[in-house]
């Protein structure tokens, strides 16, 4: 028992340590006074890749909220795409920036949204990052908070998985990356949550609090 946890950890910590080789250069961000008449707002960031290899990822655009007229796109280092692209692959070359925004489409209407985005290393899984773009709204500070303390662990997963988190966490809810929930658990501290019975893939893992708001999104990887 104690060999698989000392293994675990190192599991953890290599996750850890490389996935600081990418880091966006504004997080959360936050734009307001889009008017309804306005044709777009944008929200500027970029992806850094501080490493010294080339990565090879895939970016996912998960609406966390908006009024329902709005439409959403993203532009990432490669082109802007349409608001029905929810993902793609890129490539950053080792100490490359690359264009990571985000738009948002009032279409006349007065509203608001938050997006997030989602960027992981195809060819390690641990390596993964994400960062809120908010439009005529702003994080509060339990979100703050939790976007730093959550984990989700292990990642990739075998069907077993478990998060930490602060006492504020009250669901586990997991989505198909077509935004369909196909799992629900009531968060309990230390707890392991099953998913053997998914088919393999990727999921999104959504966090969400005593107050109905959501935290945070981890990108899960089942085996």
């Amino acid at each position: 028992m104690k060999q698989n946890i000392l293994l675990l950890f190192s599991f953890f910590l290599i996750g850890s340590l490389s996935a600081q080789t990418l880091e966006f250069n504004v997080g959360p961000v936050i734009v307001t006074d889009l008017a309804a008449g306005d044709f777009e707002g944008i929200a500027y960031s970029t992806l850094n890749n501080t490493g010294d290899t080339d990565r090879n990822l895939t970016w996912t655009r998960n609406v966390i909220e908006k009024t329902t007229e709005w439409w959403t796109a993203v532009c990432d280092n490669q082109q802007c795409h349409g608001p029905a692209v929810a993902d793609n692959d890129i490539v950053l070359t080792a100490g490359e920036e690359g264009t990571m925004d985000v738009h948002a489409y009032p279409n006349s209407t007065d509203g608001s949204a938050v997006v997030e985005l989602i960027v992981t290393d195809q060819d390690d899984p641990n390596v993964s990052i994400s960062n809120l773009y908010y439009f005529n709204t702003e994080p509060s500070s339990t979100t703050s908070v939790s976007q730093q303390q959550v984990k989700v662990y292990p990642n990739p997963s075998n069907g077993l998985f478990s998060v930490k988190a602060g006492k504020q966490l009250a669901t586990v809810q997991v989505f198909s990356l077509t935004g369909q929930i196909v799992k629900s658990f009531t968060y309990n501290d230390g707890q392991w949550y099953d998913i053997t019975d998914l088919p393999k893939g990727t999921y999104l893992v959504r966090l969400v609090d005593r107050d109905a708001q959501q935290l945070v999104t981890k990108l899960m990887h089942k085996l």
